[in-house]
């Protein structure tokens, strides 16, 4: 028997959130984002997960509340990158070069607006079953 909607969207926009911090920790253990794993740069991009999971706490795992952390968390992403690739002494440190640090972290702001999506889809699908069913 399939799920209900909104419990399908809530949970692929889990698996997309957990997929996006797992690979960005994986790829910070084992290669560094910015240079070698031991640049301290590189701590901000754990910062962004641990963001992540501090959002999703105060949204106390409700779907609109997920939506507006994984929003939240895109855009420190997305400022991460930035600040990252354009600080001269990063950017020349980095074999990607900047447009490499802009680029990945593009995608992973990326991911994080994928899964506020399905949050937001979980989260409008819920209130209008409660608009039709109340109490339901």
């Amino acid at each position: 028997m399939a799920g209900k909607p909104e419990r399908i969207a809530y949970r692929i926009g889990v698996a997309v959130a957990l997929a996006a911090s797992f690979v960005q920790v994986w790829m910070n253990l084992a290669v560094g984002i910015v240079g070698s794993e031991d640049n301290p740069v590189n701590q901000g991009f754990y910062l962004v997960v641990a963001a992540a999971a501090a959002c999703a706490f105060t949204a106390r795992l409700r779907p609109d509340g997920m939506a507006r952390a994984m929003l939240a968390v895109a855009a420190v992403q997305a400022l991460l990158g930035l600040a990252v690739a354009t600080a001269p002494s990063t950017a020349r440190d980095e074999p990607m070069g900047a447009v490499g640090v802009l680029a990945l972290s593009g995608i992973f702001a990326g991911l994080w607006l994928v899964a506020a999506a399905l949050f937001h889809r979980s989260a409008g699908q819920e209130s209008r079953r409660e608009n039709i069913m109340p109490g339901a």
